[in-house]
């Protein structure tokens, strides 16, 4: 689950304001009994690995609740946010830290110190606090340059404080709205938005090396930072990833009209509020995405009657349930799958070299390899599609000749291959040479063969050429069943489209002829035959494959009843809505097809989990594009988690998880077992 490892931190004086659900605890003044019974619910919870206290009064009470929490073994962070914000006797002029008004922001920073020396007191290992009030720019943006200018010494001097007096304790600037007007909720502080944020914390953290420093970011507050009209989105949290130390999960009410309006930390379930379950999941999934490890903190304030206890647990819930989303799961960051590192060009240009001294190395290859002694070892098989080029497609998402670059295939094909749950691979002739070669070069120098023990299947049919006037006309171009045969090749995989309203329909019945005595061959070989029906249409982008359950089944009909015998006959058919129905339309196997690359391979993961739960017939997948082209990933991580999914019965949530810890794994492999002197 993504961010499990993160501290999860209540906001005990939010969630247990007061008995009857006052301000006692925020103001330092709460009972002893409340105090100390509340924070040990906190620890005893089980999901809090952290608290957030504030002002603490009474010495007695303060010593008592600092055992508990060091009992407690929880991590404690000390909020001296609320302490400005009510700022007793108005001691402290509201720039606080950040007065232009130099005595003024020293008797800030002392008061922040005398609180630091609290927090120490608390067991804390984290301080956080604001800015103070923004001083407009009615005259300019001379006062706010002034102010920043301030705050940044201020904070320096504050970093300074905690490490020689409280064992480095992290502090964490707090960035609020920077609204004015009459709104009691608009808190108005200097910092702000994320971009003065981002500028004090480099001259704080970067250039003045203070490591205890950093922003916290609160989900609540992201509705009313604003630059210009519109408001923040989680994406800012890429921008603060370097200096993030600290992230509050809350929820907001955005409508002015409205008695919660503003910063008043309102559950998460709301009706009002302005974080909805896909927002959270939104923000989550960033977070994931930029790796981050720090704390995470919940403010939440029961109101009315609400008891605390039903407020957390809907936070919890929430939150959880976000966390558990695939697509939070899956997080990429700044992991680009090069194929070079892989698959450099020596290696590539080996193959030339093989085929013009050696040519003789493909056969021996063929014969020489280690086969598997049944076709599948559990009933189910993961099989790489690899024979898209020969019938003129290259497309990968929006570029149209992605698998033209010969060397960025082969090696895509040899990374994924390697993954043990993969079981092997159909493709075209040359494809499969090269793979010959591969096996060859790599048993030759003492390592286990890349094809060894794997299905291979050759590709037949690739007369059709897409866009072609009579693409319907698919001819046998590639293998033929003798070929397949005489190589040793453990199946044959042919395809029929049948376009009924246009005049090619003749030619889907040619090409359906032509795969029944396919079929018909195959049998008498005793070679697994793999047939792909497809019901098309012509569009004016060209033939589409009509992806309509019921016309899904009556294909599967037709394909089902081809040959003298369906005794060896396979099906590979695209996932669709209503997969138990296509799983009832034959009692043959069936492998699901990817069809064309999303660039996320969630998608694929998900649509296989579905697949494989419509039937005992679905018995695995046929996926090129999807496995071998998965966006930016990793086509050997992507592989391994489409084999959790049919090998292991994995969930789609589990198999992300798999997939993200094999990322970039062994990518020396081919280089130290090829290259290696």
């Amino acid at each position: 689950m993504a961010l499990e490892k993160n501290i999860k931190s209540l906001v005990h004086f939010m969630a247990f304001p007061g008995p009857r659900l006052g301000r006692s605890t925020q103001l330092g003044e709460a009972p002893e009994s409340y105090m100390l019974e509340t924070i040990k619910q906190v620890i005893d919870d089980g999901f809090w690995t952290g608290i957030e206290v504030t002002l603490i009064k009474d010495p007695d009470i303060r010593k008592k609740v600092a055992d508990l929490l060091a009992k407690g073994k929880i991590y404690v962070t000390f909020c001296a946010q609320v302490i400005q914000l009510i700022n007793e006797d108005n001691l402290i002029a509201p720039t606080d830290i950040s007065s232009i008004d130099e005595l003024e922001r020293k008797n800030a920073v002392e008061r922040i110190k005398i609180y630091i020396d609290m927090a120490v007191e608390l067991h804390a290992k984290h301080f956080e606090l604001w800015s103070g009030e923004d001083p407009g720019t009615s005259n300019g943006l001379t006062a706010r340059k002034q102010a920043m200018n301030q705050l940044v010494r201020s904070l320096i001097e504050i970093c300074e404080y905690a490490k020689k007096n409280a064992s480095g304790m992290k502090i964490s600037l707090c960035m609020f709205d920077r609204l004015e007007g009459k709104s009691p909720q608009h808190k108005n502080q200097l910092i702000g938005p994320t971009p003065d944020a981002i500028a004090v914390a480099d001259e704080v953290k970067i250039d003045a090396k203070f490591d205890n420093f950093g922003l916290l970011y609160d989900l609540s507050h992201m509705f009313f930072l604003k630059n210009g009209f519109d408001h923040e989105n989680p994406e800012v949290l890429r921008q603060l990833a370097p200096y993030l130390n600290y992230i509050h999960i809350a929820n907001c009410v955005t409508d002015p009209l409205h008695e919660d309006y503003g910063d008043l930390h309102v559950g998460m379930d709301h009706p009002q509020g302005a974080v909805t379950p896909a927002v959270l999941m939104d923000f989550v999934k960033v977070l994931n995405e930029i790796n981050y490890k720090d704390v995470i903190g919940f403010e939440l304030l029961p109101r009315g009657r609400q008891l605390s206890e039903s407020v957390i647990n809907v936070a919890k819930a929430m939150f959880q349930e976000a966390c558990q989303q695939m697509a939070v799961n899956y997080a990429i960051g700044g992991y680009r799958f090069k194929t070079r590192t892989f698959f450099p060009e020596r290696l590539f240009f080996d193959l030339t070299d093989i085929r013009v001294q050696h040519p003789d190395f493909i056969t021996e290859a063929a014969k020489n390899r280690v086969r598997r002694k049944t076709l599948t070892e559990d009933g189910k098989l993961v099989i790489i599609a690899a024979d898209h080029p020969a019938r003129f497609v290259t497309r990968v998402g929006e570029d149209p000749y992605r698998m033209g670059d010969r060397q960025q295939y082969i090696g895509r094909i040899a990374r994924s291959i390697l993954a043990s749950n993969v079981d092997g691979i159909m493709t075209t002739p040359d494809i499969m040479d090269d793979l010959f070669i591969l096996n060859h070069l790599m048993k030759q120098a003492g390592n286990p063969g890349i094809i060894d023990n794997k299905v291979l299947i050759g590709c037949t049919n690739r007369g059709g050429l897409s866009g072609s006037t009579h693409e319907m006309d698919d001819r046998v171009t590639a293998y033929t069943v003798k070929d397949c045969k005489e190589l040793g090749l453990d199946g044959a995989k042919m395809m029929f489209r049948l376009d009924l309203k246009t005049p090619q329909a003749r030619y889907s019945q040619t090409t359906l002829e032509t795969v029944a005595n396919m079929v018909r061959q195959c049998s008498h070989e005793g070679i697994p035959a793999f047939v792909e029906p497809l019901s098309v249409e012509l569009t004016q982008q060209g033939y589409k494959v009509i992806m309509d359950t019921n016309e899904m089944i009556k294909t599967i009909g037709v394909a089902s009843a081809l040959g003298g015998s369906s005794k060896n006959l396979w099906l590979k058919v695209p996932y669709v809505n209503n997969y138990e129905l296509i799983a009832r339309a034959t009692s043959n196997p069936v492998l699901i097809l990817g069809g064309d690359s999303t660039g996320n391979p969630t998608d694929i993961i998900e649509s296989l989990e579905k697949g494989m739960g419509a039937g005992t017939n679905i018995r695995g997948a046929m996926v090129g594009r999807n496995m071998l082209y998965p966006g930016y990933d990793d086509p050997y991580a992507t592989s391994s988690a489409v084999g959790a999914i049919v090998h292991e019965n994995s969930s789609a949530e589990a198999a992300i998880k798999y997939l993200t810890s094999l990322r970039g794994k062994d990518m020396k492999y081919m280089i130290n077992a090829l290259l290696k002197k």
